[in-house]
């Protein structure tokens, strides 16, 4: 469960970063957005449900911290643009369905000082 959730970290800042870049480039960063933030609130439900599952009993009890952890987690998959509405967002740019307008004017690159 640990090496699931150490993965799952590593995967939502692989995806954070690329989106970050995208922005400072002036791309157009929508879908991967939305794929971050799809799989960012999934990984972060699974990991406070395992931690809640590692710490048995004590994962309900307000001594440790994981069981508000389970609780906030839940926030992003019913909120911030609900899980289902991005997996239908992906769903639709893989079969071609959904595509980006052009951007009605370009992003300045970012050129830190």
């Amino acid at each position: 469960m640990i090496a699931r959730m150490a993965r799952d970290y590593e995967i939502c800042k692989l995806l954070y970063f690329n989106v970050a870049w995208m922005k400072n480039n002036g791309l157009r960063h929508t879908r991967e957005v939305s794929m971050c933030k799809q799989y960012a609130a999934d990984a972060a439900f699974n990991a406070a449900n395992d931690a809640v599952e590692i710490h048995g009993a004590y994962g309900y009890s307000a001594e440790y911290p994981v069981e508000r952890y389970l609780r906030n987690s839940r926030a992003p998959i019913i909120y911030e643009g609900t899980r289902e509405v991005h997996t239908i967002l992906q769903a639709e740019y893989a079969l071609g369905y959904r595509e980006d307008r052009p951007m009605k004017k370009s992003l300045p690159k970012y050129e830190p000082d």
